[in-house]
């Protein structure tokens, strides 16, 4: 960008623009401010292209090309690094073996009776355990090949959950145990991501097409969103309090938002380096936290400010991987392949490592019961584990 940088300086000499979000002078939607970006803005001088007004007077003009300088400039501002602060701690685990053979279990969550739900993909079932008298019970599924993969409840108790091989959301519910299903009305979706809005509708994502979809429980139809993103696996949805979903793919170092009001779609570059994002997680506050599994790192992203926080794990967290916010702001973290769980504060940056009595195993979800117990899921030991603290 050598001949940008004559008139970079020559607008930062002259002021500075009303601050606005990076994302829009991010013309080609690639995350990053960059010439490309430069020049459309160049092409549109002039003009009354609305798209190119960043400072909204009704013409493109040298108040806007002061925008973007202001903008490209703070670019390097939009990250940072901070310390973390670790020590060592202990914990116990039990497993819970699931029954059927060849099973998988993937997601899974705790209802208000401190039941955990699980899906198993291997045998194509959900399954139940009562921690009261450890047992396990299974629901198969009558999807041949159907994968139920993601897992969450509504605010009546009942489990929804993702088919990926059956294309399909599905819902139990635990008192009938009455199974429905819902068609995706694409085909070879795979859904993947489920999350509940403020309106009680069910938004997930589709890791095969680029696309979000919307199922309204009470007419029962399903709308799809284009996300504009090709390439890449989506990995998390969100909703937030505002009327936006969020959304990540892996191997990628954006964070991606839809309006539904407007179903405009947005992309927030999180880094400059390569990112395999892993898993998305949003606390109590709005900020979204994800897994860098590339760079062993942990990260929050400010949905206000549009700023990124990185934390460097321990190197026992090789490849952090699963993740979650609990009630009390701390945030858990595992790894790949490890046999150690982390507690993240966010307030003090402490981190404490508790090494688990086992040998290393695959975590691939996790949630936190109401007495501040873990439950993960190990998928290729087949199994369920409750992890106890004492934190």
């Amino acid at each position: 960008m050598s001949h940008l940088r004559p008139l970079l300086l020559l607008c930062l000499l002259l002021g500075s623009a009303r601050a606005q979000t990076l994302n829009e002078a991010d013309f080609d939607g690639n995350g990053t401010l960059d010439e490309r970006d430069f020049q459309a803005l160049t092409a549109a001088f002039g003009t009354d292209n609305l798209r190119f007004d960043l400072v909204p007077n009704g013409k493109v003009d040298f108040q806007d090309f002061l925008f973007f300088v202001q903008a490209y400039s703070q670019r390097s501002l939009s990250y940072a690094v901070e310390q973390v602060f670790a020590q060592q701690g202990a914990a116990q685990i039990k497993f819970f073996k699931v029954p059927a053979l060849g099973g998988r279990p993937i997601d899974l969550v705790v209802d208000a009776q401190s039941r955990v739900w699980f899906t198993d993909s291997g045998s194509n079932q959900l399954g139940r355990i009562d921690p009261r008298s450890n047992t396990v019970q299974e629901y198969p599924l009558n999807t041949p090949g159907g994968q139920p993969h993601s897992l969450t409840l509504d605010s009546q108790g009942r489990i929804w959950f993702t088919e990926m091989g059956g294309n399909r959301i599905g819902r139990l519910d635990p008192f009938s145990e009455e199974t429905r299903l819902f068609a995706i009305p694409t085909p070879g979706s795979r859904p993947k991501g489920l999350a509940f809005d403020g309106m009680g509708n069910l938004w997930f994502g589709e890791s095969s097409g680029s696309r979000i979809g919307r199922l309204n429980p009470a007419t029962e139809g399903i709308d799809e969103f284009s996300l504009n993103s090709p390439g890449g696996s989506l990995c998390g949805v969100l909703a937030d309090g505002s009327g936006h979903i969020w959304f990540s793919n892996l191997r990628s170092n954006r964070l991606g938002m839809l309006t539904v009001e407007t179903e405009a779609v947005s992309f927030f570059q999180l880094s400059e380096n390569a990112m395999d994002i892993r898993k998305i997680s949003m606390d109590g506050s709005g900020r979204i936290w994800f897994t860098d599994a590339e760079r062993g790192q942990l990260g929050q992203f400010n949905t206000e400010t549009k700023r990124t926080v990185f934390y460097a794990l321990p190197k026992d967290l090789s490849r952090p991987n699963a993740l979650h916010c609990d009630r009390s702001g701390r945030i858990w973290i595992t790894g790949q392949n490890t046999h150690y769980l982390a507690q993240f504060d966010p307030d003090t940056r402490r981190l404490i490592l508790f090494d688990l009595p086992v040998s290393a195993f695959s975590i691939e979800n996790i949630d936190v019961d109401l007495t501040g117990g873990i439950w993960v899921t190990d998928p290729e030991g087949g199994r369920v584990g409750h992890i106890t603290t004492g934190s």
